[in-house]
């Protein structure tokens, strides 16, 4: 039977977990408390929770409600199962809503507290693949509730079964203009919206709405909740439609990335010691430069040797593999030193950069360097036209860990700029986070991400960003390009066992060109 869930409080933070799946396995996941991002909601149906084990209802229920909600799944041929472990002397009923859009499915899943309902619990799951929304089926177990649905293609084995999850209920505000009036109307995605408008609206003393007004500020809440849930591709590989892009858990506004220069971020910034016995300092590119020569000198050569025991991809191979080719390298920020070991082995290395004070830093670090600066040309390229002036057309282009730094879904023209320089036959070759280390990190925020790398020194508190990259990510990125690889290697480099967040996933392509291709 069709039921509502009742309105409550925005809830807030907690964590997303995507789910790891195997056929006929059972997976555990912990979902906390939840976080308010935007609105929307359709009718859910409900099911009424029994009294959890034998005896339960004697026991005395707990002062402070538990913060999470167990997950296992499995599958069969036909059908895939969900069992939600709650504890169901404070959850008394559950509503779940199954929806389908591009594909994708989602199921929506609230656990209700009667007594308190600011405690709901929210689950969303973004399916691997397509079930069949009419046919499902709920049913009550000792510890919860069990959710069956059946595929879309029976017989099939789904070699995933949960692309991502969360715990982050979309809830907001939207101001409509009803007869005169404006009205703030809240919501949330596990309400029934309609009867959220018609609420909010009847708390307006003498306001006149009809039927169609009431469906039409559903409709915007409807959009405002399509742009802002994730597409999810794969485990952990979720985009957002504009103006939204995805974070690591949830879609946020694209703003703050507006710039292009935030987009290519190659980090100067250094963490050393300046002072015997003082902690480290963070020394971004601006008081590198403005450092005298022999205490530039002396906080280079302590990087340096920090940096050599934290290498993470073999640029001394590609140096002699690519002596005599034209390279174009994306970033000059000293986060590695390629393009000099490069240009000393008889590359011609072209350094491209936004930020012209890693440019500034790089020529002083050549200056004092026995490179040969025959084969060292920087470029200043602030903007996406000033990157497509680039002229050339380099055997080779490395980005080496400067296409991570922003949303993935703002690089594709920057990706696109930097693929028309590649000749035909040359190697594009990328390095990036790893995602494994990602997911063993718990899939965090790309914030989050950041720190643990090191990778927010120096970069505003509000654009802190690190983003994990393989081949089938890197492919969707490209494929408006409609270009051809062939892969020379993908695979994760770094210490075992780890001493530094030193996992990055290396991945050398032969361009092969594309349908356009008139090289």
């Amino acid at each position: 039977s069709s039921c509502r869930a009742s309105s409550s409080p925005p809830l807030r933070s907690g964590i997303r977990t995507p789910l790891a799946e195997r056929e006929r396995e059972s997976r555990r996941v912990s979902l906390d408390a939840m976080r308010t991002v935007c609105v929307f909601g359709l009718a859910f149906l409900c099911v009424i929770l029994g009294g959890g084990l034998a005896g339960a209802q004697d026991a005395e229920a707990p002062q402070v409600p538990p913060k999470t909600v167990g997950i296992s799944f499995e599958q069969s041929a036909d059908n895939v199962f969900f069992d939600f472990q709650v504890d169901t002397e404070i959850y008394n009923r559950v509503y779940y809503n199954t929806t389908v859009r591009d594909g994708e499915t989602l199921v929506k899943v609230v656990f209700h507290n009667e007594a308190d309902p600011s405690t709901q619990k929210f689950v969303r799951l973004h399916l691997a693949q397509a079930v069949l929304p009419s046919d499902t089926s709920a049913s009550t177990t000792q510890d919860g509730a069990k959710l069956t649905f059946s595929k879309a293609n029976p017989g099939q084995r789904w070699s995933n079964v949960v692309n991502f999850a969360s715990d982050e209920a979309l809830s907001g505000t939207l101001p409509v203009n009803v007869a005169g009036n404006r009205v703030d109307i809240t919501a949330t995605e596990f309400q029934d919206v309609k009867d959220a408008i018609v609420r909010s609206l009847d708390r307006v003393e003498g306001i006149q709405y009809t039927p169609n007004d009431v469906d039409a500020i559903a409709s915007q809440f409807g959009e405002a909740f399509d742009k802002s849930t994730p597409y999810c591709l794969a485990p952990s590989l979720c985009v957002c439609k504009p103006p939204f892009v995805f974070d690591g858990t949830k879609c946020v506004s694209a703003d703050l990335w507006s710039d292009f220069q935030s987009l290519i971020v190659s980090q100067s910034a250094v963490q050393v010691q300046v002072e015997e016995d003082k902690p480290l300092r963070v020394l971004a590119e601006q008081e590198l430069l403005q450092l005298d020569e022999g205490s530039f000198n002396a906080v280079f050569d302590t990087y340096q040797k920090r940096a050599a025991r934290q290498q993470v991809w073999p640029y001394m191979l590609y140096s002699q593999t690519f002596k005599g080719s034209d390279v174009l390298v994306v970033g000059a920020g000293m986060t590695q030193f390629e393009p000099l070991v490069l240009a000393n082995t008889g590359c011609n290395v072209t350094v491209v950069d936004t930020n012209i004070n890693n440019l500034k830093l790089l020529n002083k670090i050549a200056d004092a360097s026995d490179v040969d600066r025959a084969n060292l040309h920087l470029v200043y390229a602030p903007t996406l036209d000033g990157l497509g002036e680039l002229s050339g057309n380099f055997d080779v282009v490395m980005a080496l860990d400067s296409l991570t730094r922003a949303p993935t879904e703002l690089l594709e023209g920057a990706y696109e700029v930097l693929l028309s320089k590649l000749r035909v036959g040359g190697r594009w070759i990328q390095l990036a986070p790893s995602k494994s280390r990602y997911l063993a990190e718990g899939s965090p925020s790309y914030a989050d991400f950041a720190r643990i790398y090191n990778r927010h020194l120096g970069v505003p508190e509000e654009k802190v960003w690190y983003e994990w990259l393989d081949m089938r990510k890197l492919m969707k990125i490209l494929g408006r390009t409609r270009t051809k690889f062939q892969i020379v290697f993908e695979g994760e480099l770094g210490s075992n066992p780890a001493q530094f967040p030193d996992n990055f996933q290396l991945i050398d392509l032969l361009y092969l060109g594309g349908s356009g291709e008139g090289r």
